[in-house]
């Protein structure tokens, strides 16, 4: 679920580690407002914001766990540090896991604000009747933003290659996690993969039962 390239914005914006907790000093947040990964060059950027106000202490600034025995990917704060453990190791520490940190381990947009930039498109006349490129990667940045979606994203190949099975396409797995109540989108990041809070373990579990008919 924790893939490089995601990763790297995430890093990107906890290298401002310093600057976030001096401007919180100062009774200043930073947040960021929009990430953004291209892989021509390959491309990192990201758009932070100050406002006045400060955040609880090393709010959404931490540690990133993966386990490739299993897929599974978890967020801790600092003083979880000592306690990261795996589902699939019965609570234990996995000899495989994998932490990466620290970094931003929260949000990459504001969906208020790239809601905003979707808008300005329309009146200054970026657009035509049918949507651009540019309208759609834009709903798809505004469709990431959804709170309720954990960093990091899922590829299509992992939930293939774990279930040793041809995996749905895309959309039609997307359509049957909402289904199950799941929040899920698209990746900006990586095309054939998706970001949902549905634990690797039952995205494979759906894939096969719509497999099965």
């Amino acid at each position: 679920m924790l893939l490089r390239r995601m990763g790297t914005l995430q890093v990107v914006i906890g290298h401002t580690s310093g600057a976030l907790r001096d401007a919180a000093v100062l009774g200043y947040r930073v947040s960021p407002l929009f990430s953004y990964y291209s892989y021509h060059g390959p491309v990192f950027r990201v758009m932070l914001q100050v406002n006045r106000g400060r955040v609880p202490e090393n709010r959404h600034y931490g540690f990133i766990s993966y386990c490739p025995q299993c897929g599974n990917s978890q967020s801790y704060s600092w003083d979880e540090l000592g306690k990261i453990s795996c589902p699939c190791n019965n609570g234990e520490v996995s000899p495989s896991l994998v932490v990466s940190g620290p970094l931003w381990t929260g949000p990459l947009h504001d969906g208020d604000y790239v809601t905003e930039m979707l808008n300005l498109v329309g009146q200054w006349r970026w657009t035509s009747n049918r949507d651009t490129d540019l309208e759609k990667f834009l709903k798809q940045i505004i469709d990431e933003s959804d709170p309720n979606l954990p960093f990091g994203y899922i590829k299509l190949d992992e939930i293939g290659s774990r279930a040793k099975m041809n995996t749905p396409s895309l959309s039609t797995l997307m359509s049957a996690l909402q289904k199950e109540g799941y929040a899920v989108s698209r990746s900006h990041i990586s095309p054939n993969s998706i970001k949902t809070n549905c634990p690797l373990t039952m995205c494979i579990q759906i894939a096969r039962q719509l497999q099965n008919g």
